[in-house]
């Protein structure tokens, strides 16, 4: 079978790229087409992405794309994979795949599909020039969300298009598919993670840890994520931690995040072991570090747990990827698939009886690494391609 993976949009999303890609490589009869550009090449095969089965066909974001859709048309494709449209909407619209060619479209974040463009960039501003501490570009914004609420008509118009015309969705979780149900049938709707378990490439390097390592992924930063009422919690109980815990703050930190930079600093001067990055970390070192950790957290803020339903928070991930157990909110709406290897607390401040638990009692930590495993394995490509074929 010839599959297409299309990745124009943002070479970040170079994971997302790697999962589909790495799943259809499962089956060596499957030949891989990658359509992107030569930076999210670079980043996709930095992921040991290469060999016979795969072929990069690069996209100059400064040529015309409506060319470069021409060009994906003379490929025999049986299927094609949309990983991220978040500009050129307008080609993405008018461009048919040839005939039989199965079309597999995934969401990220719903409601920017479906809510005004035109509030969504209000809202956007108002945290930029109110909330976000960084010095930022005034007409630079101004210009990106003008232009986002004129995208917004062929936006729409594309969406309503794959609503109809037998298009694969594919999602990130079924909390997922139940926040958008309030917009299309999404019964048939695929859950496909963003992250992958790999056999070949994990190493458990928690073994032998002499004290609890808790992981807490993504950016550093209290606009997206609760570190303030974290960081009351180990400042409250400084001896215990110190003795009894490290925690990984596994994300760059800005330099504009003076406050928590500070509180960190402090608290790493009164001996807390706590880890933290002043540069961007690549996959391969976040892996190694993933690996090394006891159990992740999921600090997200209390009042987004329900808007995340809508894009899902990237700690579950992150499980999947480190075969790791996780700590949530209760609010939180997990796929049952990690009803085993998750502990819940209701509020920040609960957290230090969860923390005392779990070093009391080693043996519920086991438990939720031997299920994190189990689950892990099967979101590994093998079981994967179950999915999508």
């Amino acid at each position: 079978m010839n599959i297409g993976i299309l990745e124009i949009c943002v070479k970040e999303h170079y994971m997302v790229v790697n999962a589909v890609l790495k799943t259809y490589a499962s089956d060596p009869a499957n030949k891989i087409y990658v359509f992107t550009t030569q930076g999210a090449k670079d980043l996709i095969m930095a992921q040991d992405n290469d060999g016979p089965q795969i072929e990069y066909v690069l996209f100059d974001p400064n040529s015309n794309v409506n060319d470069f859709f021409k060009l994906i048309k003379q490929y025999p494709l049986d299927r094609i994979h949309y990983t991220t449209v978040t500009k050129y909407f307008k080609a993405f619209y008018f461009f048919k795949p040839n005939v039989n060619c199965k079309v597999f479209f995934h969401f990220h974040n719903i409601d920017l599909w479906y809510n005004s463009a035109l509030i969504i960039q209000m809202k956007r501003l108002y945290n930029v020039f109110f909330k976000d501490k960084n010095k930022v570009d005034f007409m630079r914004q101004i210009k990106y969300s003008v232009k986002d609420v004129v995208w917004d008509f062929y936006r729409k118009k594309f969406i309503r298009k794959i609503a109809k015309d037998g298009t694969n969705i594919v999602i990130l979780s079924e909390a997922q598919r139940f926040h958008l149900q309030n917009y299309l049938n999404a019964d048939k709707a695929i859950v496909f993670p963003t992250l992958i378990f790999e056999p070949d490439f994990y190493k458990d390097l928690s073994v032998g840890n002499s004290k609890i390592r808790v992981c807490i992924p993504g950016s550093v930063t209290q606009i997206r994520r609760e570190y303030n009422k974290l960081f009351d919690v180990l400042e409250s109980n400084l001896d215990f931690y110190k003795s009894n815990y490290i925690f990984d703050l596994l994300g760059f930190i800005p330099p504009s995040e003076t406050v928590l930079i500070e509180r960190i600093k402090v608290m790493e001067e009164k001996g807390l072991n706590i880890l933290s990055y002043n540069y961007f970390i690549d996959v391969k070192q976040f892996d190694l570090e993933l690996y090394k950790s006891d159990i992740i957290l999921s600090n997200i803020l209390l009042d987004d747990t329900l808007s995340l339903q809508n894009k899902e928070t990237a700690a579950v991930f992150h499980m999947i990827r480190g075969a790791k157990p996780g700590i949530f909110p209760e609010s939180f709406v997990l796929d049952k698939d990690f009803k085993d290897s998750v502990v819940k607390f209701k509020a920040y401040s609960d957290l230090h009886n969860l923390f005392l638990e779990l070093l009391n009692k080693p043996e519920i930590i086991g438990e939720l690494k031997a299920n994190a495993m189990k689950i892990s394995l099967q979101y590994s490509p093998s079981e994967l391609i179950k999915r999508l074929i």
